[in-house]
């Protein structure tokens, strides 16, 4: 199994028992147990690629690793655990353990891999490694679907929105050339790769929380989305509380990227997209009047919504109010 496989697992920090190692007679080389350290714990890698994920987490993926090393060892003589492994993992386990609270508070950078393209034939290959689609977010792994803390987690239904937009050509056709809004962008994964990746006219993402907005600009910044390489200016992160107009305005302190509702110029989307917004039966009704007023009042053509079936009731309540 590749290397890249397991790479784009780590940085998105599945659980480790998700991990998929590559085969056991590759593992035990050298070279790949010098690669894995090199490119998975690093520190300075890590400086010149994606951040690190947070110590305790590299602590439980080296314990399996290690445990798994181990358990393949049969010639004392020429099978051997990297050092710079073992190294890193007795460091490790001299760090202050954080408490399940402060690791439930904890921000950490994620990095996303999209699926390869459909002519990378060689996912392991130099150049195709160079090609990955990758975004990087902002967000807690430990948040749970509950008010107030539903947007510092990139959640399943919008890994499968972007997979689909970015993997599909019917998907492609949706964002290419087009205006985008996403509502309740959270974390802004499915925003950033579109305006990274999918050539749009312009996307715009959009949430309620100011805190959630900023963390967006931070990554948009680190994806190449802010600043001198921001070609054109194709992606915004809004300010926009549900139930109330949208319409260009300022933010804080001028910051033309990040913008706030506020009287303005009206604007008009061609597609908006919406990811697990369907968890709170007492907010569907606001959510299916706002997706009403994006066709009525910004020019919006289709809405592209993805969803998790986490409770029938409140799914029910949401394909009654539209009429479904």
């Amino acid at each position: 199994m590749s290397l890249s496989l397991l790479t784009a697992q780590y940085f998105q920090q599945l659980d480790p028992h998700l991990l998929t190692f590559p085969e056991d007679n590759h593992l035990l080389h050298p070279t790949t147990q010098e690669t894995i350290y090199t490119t998975l714990f690093s520190e300075s890698h890590a400086a010149n690629e994606q951040p690190l994920p947070p110590p305790a987490y590299r602590t439980r993926v080296l314990k399996r690793l290690i445990t798994k090393l181990e358990s393949l060892l049969s010639n004392p003589e020429e099978d051997e655990i990297n050092e710079s492994l073992l190294e890193e993992y007795s460091t490790l386990l001299t760090l202050p353990k954080p408490s399940s609270i402060e690791q439930a508070q904890q921000l950490t950078y994620i990095t996303y891999t999209a699926p390869p393209e459909d002519d990378d034939d060689d996912h392991d290959s130099l150049e195709t490694n160079k090609r990955r689609r990758t975004i990087l977010t902002s967000e807690s792994r430990s948040a749970i679907i509950t008010a107030g803390t539903t947007g510092h987690r990139t959640w399943e239904a919008a890994l499968h929105l972007a997979t689909y937009l970015s993997s599909t050509a019917a998907g492609k056709a949706h964002i290419a050339g087009k205006k985008v809004l996403e509502l309740g962008a959270g974390t802004g994964m499915v925003s950033m790769f579109c305006a990274r990746y999918l050539q749009p006219e312009v996307v715009v993402a959009t949430d309620r929380e100011l805190g959630l907005m900023r963390q967006i600009r931070d990554c948009a910044g680190r994806n190449g989305l802010v600043g001198e390489e921001n070609d054109g200016g194709v992606f915004k992160g809004w300010i926009w509380e549900w139930g109330r107009e949208l319409s260009r305005g300022s933010g804080e302190d001028d910051d033309d990227e990040l913008q706030q509702v506020g009287d303005g110029e009206k604007v008009e989307f061609d597609v908006a997209l919406g990811a697990d917004l369907i968890y709170d039966i007492d907010l569907v009704p606001l959510l299916v009047q706002t997706v009403k007023s994006l066709f009525e009042k910004y020019a919006v053509k289709e809405f592209l919504i993805s969803a998790t079936l986490r409770n029938e009731r409140t799914f029910g309540a949401f394909l009654d109010a539209c009429g479904a």
